[in-house]
């Protein structure tokens, strides 16, 4: 979205904020310094501007724009934690500037994303939270907010709020498809099946080039036990992006299950061809073998064929309790002389 990763223009701000307004000495030399990093800036002399900037809150502490300046800086750079220490200084400085609010909404889902420890993710997801709130009684009809808000609450699984601020958001612009899509994940989550195949159908009308979102709509078919629906939804995934293997996996496991032994193992062996580091794939060619073995026990071919596939599945991907298992059921045991 442009506001989360664009400079902020802040020229006519800067005469509204300057218009009527008297200073001292200080506060003025602030007001200056400000400028004169916003200047800098923009000329991508950026170490210069922070310097301009970190004087202009020196000399004047309640410029709260300065230090909102400075965080898009330090977001520009890729230094989140920077700017996070900026837009909650400006927000002090500010309560009731909507955009530093917002921003540091923002830097702190990206802070939640980077994170690896569950606790961490929780804190910064309920301080986006907390902060798109505020943002919000600001800017109620702001779009990115209600929809940021959602996902938060998503993520913390409130799925009733999630929905509220969702809904929030298509009530803005009821032509986004992401907010579509938005829903549909979140209704998928309240096994509320048909209300997310809808939102998701909705989403792809706008547009339909999104093979992430047919995933997900092929996934729900199968939870609902439609398999044949599910199959076209995978393979108009795999025509959105014919790199992704993980499409022919799904169709090759929808066709397994509808016992179409041959249509199932010619879609694995083409997410294979896509990925030959598919353990999945790999699997799942064993599995379509090894079926074809249970029925007739005379084609030892195919079961040695499962056993080779499904070594190979284990060699990328070693952890696979279940199938160790199976390779050692079915493997013939050696009925040799003994030495």
């Amino acid at each position: 979205m442009a506001r989360g990763t664009g400079t902020v223009v802040l020229t006519v701000t800067v005469a509204a904020f300057l218009a009527g307004c008297t200073f001292g000495p200080n506060r003025s030399a602030g007001v200056q310094h400000f400028v004169r990093g916003k200047l800098l800036a923009e000329h991508g002399a950026f170490d210069a501007a922070l310097a301009e900037l970190a004087q202009a809150v020196k000399d004047n502490p309640s410029l709260g724009i300065a230090f909102a300046t400075a965080g898009d800086i330090h977001r520009q750079r890729g230094d989140h934690e920077l700017a996070r220490r900026s837009y909650e200084s400006a927000c002090q400085a500010n309560p009731y500037a909507f955009r530093p609010q917002y921003h540091l909404g923002l830097t702190y889902q990206t802070l939640a994303r980077a994170s690896k420890a569950a606790d961490a993710i929780r804190e910064y997801l309920r301080r986006a939270v907390k902060v798109y709130l505020r943002a919000n009684m600001l800017e109620p009809q702001d779009f990115e907010t209600n929809l940021n808000l959602s996902a938060c609450y998503f993520q913390l699984r409130k799925f009733d709020l999630a929905e509220q601020y969702c809904k929030a958001a298509l009530a803005i612009r009821p032509d986004d498809p992401h907010a579509h899509s938005n829903l549909g994940i979140i209704y998928d989550s309240e096994n509320r099946l048909y209300d997310a195949i809808r939102e998701y159908k909705a989403s792809l009308e706008i547009d339909t080039k999104q093979p992430k979102l047919l995933m997900n709509l092929g996934g729900t078919y199968i939870r609902q036990g439609r398999l044949q629906r599910a199959i076209g939804a995978f393979k108009l995934a795999a025509e959105a992006d014919p790199t992704d293997a993980v499409a022919w996996e799904q169709i090759g496991s929808c066709h397994y299950r509808k016992q179409q032994y041959d249509l199932a193992q010619d879609a694995y062996e083409k997410a294979v061809s896509l990925d030959s580091r598919s353990h999945k794939a790999y699997r799942g060619i064993g599995v379509v073998h090894m079926t074809r073995f249970i029925l007739d026990q005379d084609r030892t071919d195919s079961r040695d064929k499962a056993l080779a596939a499904w070594h190979t599945s284990l060699e990328l991907k070693p952890d696979q309790e279940d199938l160790l298992r199976f390779v050692e059921k079915y493997t013939p045991k050696y009925t040799g002389p003994e030495l």
